[in-house]
């Protein structure tokens, strides 16, 4: 009677060993994935952290070289500039394709205006265009397309002699005095790319300076 106890109790011992085996066998795949996922995780985390350091070292970079572009711009334009005086009453170059309401800034609101239509250079077609005069009509700007184009600057209140003191007005304009003329008549000097502006005439009236006829720009000559 005790033999046949003694095998049950064997058999049933064997039973749950092989069930605690199997138990066993069955959990590692997923220890081994969650210690994978684990290990994934931490080897992609310093090299996430060395992308956010690069691309911090990038993004300081770009702002040291604009910061860097900013300064030499800057320095640049003074160094182009360094010709100017304070008799300046104004930089003509600085007014170039100004908005309408970027010159009233500068001279106020205009005493008047006239509607124009203006022609490019080069072609037939005309688009409208207006001239506002400022400051009692010392300053007369034209626009094309809301672009100020060229500008009429009367002296005629300085009396500048036309020939001995003509580059007393150009020091009034902000224009660079020691550049040649590229034309000269009995009425009129001309200077080209001046200063930073295409084209400069000035006229005479009388033994006196009259007034600048000053393009702004290329594309409006």
């Amino acid at each position: 009677m005790k033999k046949p106890i003694i095998l049950l109790i064997c058999a049933v011992l064997l039973t749950i060993s092989a069930c605690s085996k199997d138990d066993k066998t069955k959990d590692q795949p997923t220890s081994e994935a969650v210690k994978a996922e684990n290990d994934k995780n931490e080897s992609s985390q310093p090299a996430a952290s060395g992308d956010e350091e690069a691309e911090e070292t990038v993004a300081a970079d770009d702002a040291e070289n604009a910061s860097e572009e900013d300064a030499s711009s800057e320095n640049q334009t003074e160094e182009d500039k360094d010709y100017l005086t304070s008799h300046h009453q104004f930089v003509a170059s600085e007014v170039t394709n100004l908005s309408e309401k970027e010159v009233s800034s500068l001279w106020g609101e205009p005493v008047r205006s006239e509607k124009i239509q203006f022609r490019y250079s080069g072609t037939s077609n005309f688009v409208p265009a207006v001239v506002r005069y400022y400051q009692n009509e010392k300053y007369a700007v034209t626009f094309v397309e809301g672009k100020a184009a060229r500008l009429v600057y009367s002296v005629i209140d300085e009396e500048i002699l036309f020939d001995d003191d003509k580059t007393k007005a150009l020091e009034l304009a902000g224009l660079p005095t020691d550049v040649e003329e590229t034309t000269d008549t009995d009425t009129a000097f001309v200077w080209n790319d001046i200063g930073g502006v295409y084209e400069v005439t000035m006229f005479s009236k009388g033994e006196f300076a009259d007034y600048l006829y000053i393009i702004l720009d290329e594309a409006y000559k």
